[in-house]
């Protein structure tokens, strides 16, 4: 799975522009929590840490910002991609004994701190101009405000798309067998016959 492209001068940061071969596994979205989950089984010992910096050293050459959790928050990496949006990656290694894991990710899009301040301003905004009595610029300030809000929308897909992909090169790249979260344990159990 790799990024196709026909202008050597584009980059990850646009995904307009990229064309992505097709996955061929279905990715489990929860919509609830706006975060879809990936599942990744090896024999090889491989920790969520290494994964983890795969990833990071895969994104950092395209200038994505990346903060890694410092112990008290409940992701592990978090990816901005512009002001309106990012990403939160957490990782949850289940050890199978001797050198078997099952990396089990979830990818939550989230809007920035920004692009969420921005939304209750033009919240506060529009109210502000109803108690006012200034229909007008109530409905300018709510129109500004849904437009910008299917711009924060459209950012976070792009984000999640890429994110998912970059994910998919990385466990090709670490020999990890992508697995569906829902059948863990007849996947589990057919990776171990294979072996």
């Amino acid at each position: 799975m790799e990024a196709v492209s026909n202008n050597k001068s584009q980059i990850l940061t646009q995904p307009e522009l990229i064309k992505f071969a097709r996955s061929a596994k279905r990715v489990h979205i929860c919509w609830r929590d706006r975060a879809y989950e990936l599942s990744y089984w090896t024999e090889t010992g491989l920790e969520k840490e290494n994964l983890l910096q795969e990833v990071m050293d895969f994104l950092l050459p395209y200038k994505y910002f990346i903060t890694v959790d410092d112990g008290w928050s409940d992701w592990d990496l978090e990816i901005h991609r512009g002001i309106w949006s990012k990403i939160q990656v957490n990782v949850c290694t289940e050890n199978h004994g001797g050198n078997k894991r099952l990396l089990r990710l979830r990818c939550g899009l989230r809007m920035s701190q920004f692009a969420t301040m921005a939304m209750v301003a033009y919240f506060v905004y529009t109210v502000v101009a109803i108690l006012l009595g200034m229909p007008e610029v109530a409905l300018v300030t709510s129109l500004v405000g849904v437009l910008n809000a299917v711009v924060i929308f459209y950012q976070n897909f792009g984000l999640g798309r890429i994110l998912y992909h970059v994910l998919e090169m990385v466990a090709k790249k670490l020999h990890l067998l992508p697995i569906h979260p829902k059948s863990t344990k007849s996947v589990v159990q057919s990776a171990v016959i294979q072996a």
